[in-house]
């Protein structure tokens, strides 16, 4: 597919999402709350953008409401109070709303159910406002976890919309891949004279199962523009795909070498990022252990967080500092040294996947709850107490980055919260 024709491709890429974009088109006429379902990277901010252009009304008038981003029960209950006392005319989105407090999420339930506001003298009722809320998983899922309140899934749960991952829209796969090269090169130096992808990478591209779906599509591309040294076309080995690659996924409650035949008799099943990052974490774990070859894994890991973290918040230091539960000054102390290893960490190939994987995970965080860094360091911690008869605490604690005393004083923290 030449790179001109990608670029007359508007929207998403001719892809209907498997009949997504049309539940969309229908349920704009009505005014139901509307769950949008999908793992991370498939495209559900998109079908709420959709469903709104579909009522009408204009671009301005659609409203984004980040749970993720609330600190506590009291900020959450006021920003949503204040989006729904302004809210005539537009549509809202709540975006990852089963991360807030429970019983803010049963307060907006209610509010939503009764169409009045909380915790007002008089009956206040709401505005014409239309109500979308995003969740990454099956509502069901997500109730038995117990992120979930029931009363929000029920008030959201009428008709919702699924939008399937992207190794269930074969077709598309190579058209968000033009795309996506086409504008990711107005942002990469000197990446302008790309012309597209080698027959090679097209087909290992269609046969790759994408368990990030866009977003690892877009996180590849611009990798391998990033490296690229020499020609016009990206090939395989650029893209860090292989024909016969999987990555391998798993849960807590099932074995890891189940988990390929789970997927294929339960297809809507996406691991979220922090399953993918727990196993990939382990395999890495495992082959440092076979080779013997030392590699600072816990620090490239608080780099890849620390990293993450500024993206969220487009380089903000304030607001990541915040979401990493630690200053503005340890931020900025730590930035020189997190660039100074940047280049070793891109040149392993043992990297590129955890590092994707911790972008994805924190993209998805919310703000309260255990710090970021403290959370990735037990997840890896775990892994290498797991292997404490294959090695000695000297050379784990050179995996984690940090000397024989800490590291026990490490693990018996571990051991102390488990």
């Amino acid at each position: 597919m030449p790179l001109a024709a990608a670029d007359t491709l508007s929207g998403y890429v001719l892809d209907n999402m498997e009949g997504a974009v049309d539940q969309a088109g229908f349920l704009a006429t009505t005014d139901t709350p509307v769950a949008i379902v999908g793992a991370r990277g498939t495209g559900k901010m998109y079908i709420a953008r959709v469903l709104h252009a579909k009522t009408g009304a204009s671009p301005e008038a659609l409203e984004v409401v980040d749970c993720r981003e609330f600190r506590n029960r009291d900020e959450a209950n006021r920003r949503i109070r204040e989006a729904l006392l302004s809210g005539a005319g537009k549509t809202l989105v709540f975006k990852s709303p089963h991360v807030m407090n429970i019983e803010s999420q049963l307060k907006l339930a209610r509010q939503i159910a009764t169409r009045r506001l909380a915790d007002t003298e008089t009956p206040t009722y709401l505005p014409a406002v239309r109500l979308i809320a995003l969740f990454p998983d099956n509502l069901q899922r997500l109730l038995l976890q117990g992120s979930l309140h029931e009363r929000l899934a029920s008030v959201f749960a009428g008709y919702p919309i699924q939008v399937p991952p992207i190794r269930q829209r074969k077709r598309a796969i190579l058209r968000w891949a033009y795309k996506i090269l086409g504008q990711e090169q107005e942002h990469v130096t000197g990446k302008k004279h790309i012309r597209g992808f080698t027959p090679e990478a097209e087909q290992v591209m269609r046969e790759h199962t994408w368990h990030g779906n866009i977003s690892e599509i877009r996180s590849r591309i611009v990798h391998a523009l990033e490296h690229k040294q020499d020609g016009e076309w990206l090939t395989p080995v650029d893209l860090k795909l292989f024909r016969g690659e999987q990555t391998i996924i798993t849960t807590m409650a099932l074995p890891l070498q189940d988990m390929d035949a789970y997927a294929a008799r339960h297809e809507s099943y996406s691991p979220n990022a922090w399953e993918e990052l727990d196993v990939i974490l382990g395999d890495r774990v495992n082959r440092v252990l076979q080779e013997a070859t030392p590699l600072p894994l816990g620090t490239w890991l608080a780099d890849e967080v620390v990293l993450a973290a500024l993206a969220r918040y487009s380089g903000d230091q304030g607001r990541a500092a915040t979401f990493l539960q630690t200053s503005r000054r340890n931020l900025s102390r730590w930035l020189p040294g997190i660039r100074q290893r940047s280049s070793a960490r891109a040149s392993s190939s043992l990297w590129l996947e955890p590092a994707r994987l911790i972008g994805d995970w924190v993209r998805g965080l919310g703000i309260a709850g255990v710090a970021p860094l403290a959370q990735a360091e037990m997840l890896l911690l775990g892994h290498l107490e797991a292997r404490r008869q294959d090695t000695t605490i000297n050379f784990r604690g050179q995996l984690l980055g940090v000397s024989k005393p800490t590291y026990v004083k490490k693990v018996r923290d571990l051991e102390a919260t488990a």
